[in-house]
């Protein structure tokens, strides 16, 4: 079912939805508050959460004048953000937590690499929409473009997932609350558990009508979000930088 973006009345929604969280302050989830610092956190997207792709030399040119992304913002401000192009070792042994939203497809070797990092203790915030609802900027077929559908599913089931599509609704923005706070969801999808494949084991729960996973992996935690719509959003919708807080709490903490 195609999705469409209708940008004005999603951000009004966003404001009008999450106002009240807004007005509450951050208290949902325990060890995370307003301020508190996460360390090193790699970031891997292929929306233009770190740095938007330029369409002309004039427009890279100018890049230095242009307001960075949200989400960019408030990671910066909560530890020392390191945008990740590959999943290795040695990349992965430098952080302290992963924010993986709608990444490229993972070679093998970078699944390989992400799962042993996470049964070491390592901490994942993975998101992962079935169709992403903004339009796209460039051309269809533009590799400048963020990755329209997710595909992150080798390494959900290597952890007893699989992501479904959620054909329910009309795509219009609705809102499910996560601890103290409005998270805004257009569609989305649906996560379902499954033996974990190549025998690895993981213990993953299921919340919101199944659109969070929360995972204990060997040592590490995953939470697991299918639907985009909040880091889509730009300028920031009310509440989004405690929303967001909520979501690494719980990756941190493997909040049930």
């Amino acid at each position: 079912m195609k999705k469409v973006w209708l940008a004005v009345g999603l951000s009004a929604a966003l404001g009008l939805g999450a106002m009240a969280a807004a007005a509450l302050g951050f208290h949902g989830f325990p060890g995370e508050g307003p301020g508190e610092r996460d360390g090193r956190i790699g970031l891997m997207s292929s929306l233009p959460l770190y740095r938007a792709p330029e369409s002309s030399v004039a427009e890279a040119l100018a890049a230095q004048s242009v307001r960075h992304h949200w989400v960019r913002a408030v990671l910066e401000k909560r530890g020392t953000l390191e945008p990740l192009d590959v999943l290795d070792p040695d990349s992965l042994a430098q952080i302290d937590r992963l924010l993986l939203v709608q990444p490229r497809a993972l070679t093998a070797a970078e699944n390989v690499a992400l799962d042993t990092w996470v049964r070491a203790g390592g901490n994942v915030l993975l998101v992962a929409d079935p169709l992403l609802v903004g339009e796209p900027r460039f051309a269809l077929g533009d590799p400048r473009n963020p990755q329209a559908i997710s595909l992150s599913g080798p390494i959900l089931a290597r952890w007893g997932l699989a992501l479904e599509p959620r054909k329910e609704g009309d795509g219009g923005v609705r809102f499910v609350s996560v601890g103290d706070h409005d998270l805004p969801v257009a569609l989305g999808g649906r996560f379902s558990l499954r033996p974990a494949a190549g025998g690895g084991q993981g213990d993953c729960r299921l919340r919101n009508d199944a659109l969070i996973a929360v995972c204990s992996i060997g040592a590490g935690h995953v939470v697991a979000l299918a639907d985009a719509t909040l880091f889509e959003s730009d300028p920031a919708p009310a509440g989004a930088e405690d929303m967001l807080a909520a979501l690494l709490g719980m990756a941190r903490d493997d909040v049930r």
